[in-house]
């Protein structure tokens, strides 16, 4: 049994061979009958059969001429040719005017029911076909912008990863939104909160008051054609989202889970990089101060036991001491100038050493 959804036209003048031929068919067909030219064209206006047995011998028209204005407004109508004129003229006209099958009178029943319902069965194959065609072609356009998304997603990592402020961050996250068709603006929670929207106009007082309210809404948001996508240092919000558009919307809502969880790690970075700026120069002040400390308490220190060896040296003859007794003293005195040279160098290689902390920490900073 063919599905009844099959509208079969019968085209001819002969009313008693119309209907018999709906009593035949009826059963497998949505069966309408049309008795003339005038008749067919304008059910035509009307609506479109999925197939037509057309008798090629109309007494006011060409079954050819009618033939082509059917395939004229829809190429996918099947067109059987009834005649009885079995030649072979007669059915290259038949195949020229675009029939996909030709039936000579006379005819049984059964051999025309079997050759219509092998053309229906072939209108099916070609309709499940072109369906099936179409949805390949629909799969492989997917894939395509997929693909295309995924490499956009791919390029905003490989940039981002060279940004080194929140400036350049933002700039990265607005190209690739472009990319997507999307209308956005950022929020970035370091120190302070910022707000970036594209070309760098100011956000409007009602964004960044969204932006506050929607902040514990969750990592996705919906409201209206918008979304908000929330991280802990970072949050953004899509003005323009395409929520009517299940696919699509998902795959998007799928992209910028990803993209907010990049952007959360690389604010996270630029923190760890700033903290550490801040360290190395801390230090380095630090530093230079203990290197001027250590050099000038070098010089008093040094100055000190020059002063107290010379004093010495010229008190000798008030103290009436024998020759033992000031070469004892002497050699007292300069081994302990010696010990005082020994710690001097130790605070130098202190000092070298807090140096190469210091260059260890700015080469991190550096190419952090």
């Amino acid at each position: 049994m063919m599905e009844k959804q099959i509208k079969l036209w019968v085209v001819d003048d002969d009313i008693d061979y119309c209907n018999l031929m709906a009593e035949v068919l009826n059963d497998d067909f949505e069966v309408s009958m049309v008795n003339s030219a005038p008749e067919f064209i304008h059910a035509l206006e009307e609506s479109l059969p999925d197939m037509v047995l057309m008798d090629i011998n109309l007494p006011d028209f060409s079954g050819i001429e009618l033939c082509r204005q059917v395939i004229e407004q829809d190429n996918e109508i099947a067109v059987i040719f009834v005649s009885g004129m079995n030649t072979l003229d007669e059915r290259m006209k038949a195949y020229d005017a675009g029939g996909v099958d030709f039936i000579a009178k006379p005819f049984e029943l059964k051999e025309l029911l079997a050759k219509v319902k092998s053309v229906a069965n072939y209108q099916q194959q070609k309709h499940s076909l072109k369906q099936a065609e179409s949805l390949s072609r629909d799969m492989a356009f997917q894939s395509m912008s997929e693909s295309s998304q995924y490499g956009c997603v791919l390029q905003f990592f490989r940039e981002c990863f060279l940004c080194n402020s929140y400036n350049d961050v933002a700039k990265a996250f607005f190209s690739l939104m472009e990319q997507l068709n999307l209308n956005t603006c950022l929020e970035i929670k370091a120190d302070k909160l910022e707000y970036f929207v594209p070309q760098g106009t100011a956000i409007s007082p009602i964004e960044a008051n969204i932006f506050e309210l929607l902040d514990s809404k969750g990592r996705l948001y919906d409201f209206g054609s918008r979304t908000i996508c929330n991280d802990k240092h970072v949050s953004f919000l899509i003005k323009n989202m395409p929520l009517e558009d299940e696919v699509l919307c998902g795959r998007l809502k799928d992209i910028i889970a990803v993209v907010v969880e990049g952007l959360e790690a690389k604010v996270l970075d630029i923190k760890r990089q700033q903290a550490l700026e801040t360290v190395f120069k801390g230090m380095q002040s630090l530093l230079q101060g203990l290197s001027h400390s250590i050099q000038e308490n070098d010089e008093k220190f040094c100055s000190a036991l020059t002063n107290v060896t010379a004093d010495i040296r010229s008190s000798f003859h008030l103290l009436d001491m024998t020759e033992e007794q000031e070469d004892f003293f002497t050699s007292l005195v300069e081994r302990n100038l010696k010990e005082a040279n020994s710690a001097s160098d130790a605070f130098l290689k202190i000092q070298g050493s807090l140096n190469s902390v210091m260059n260890a920490v700015q080469s991190s900073v550096a190419n952090g």
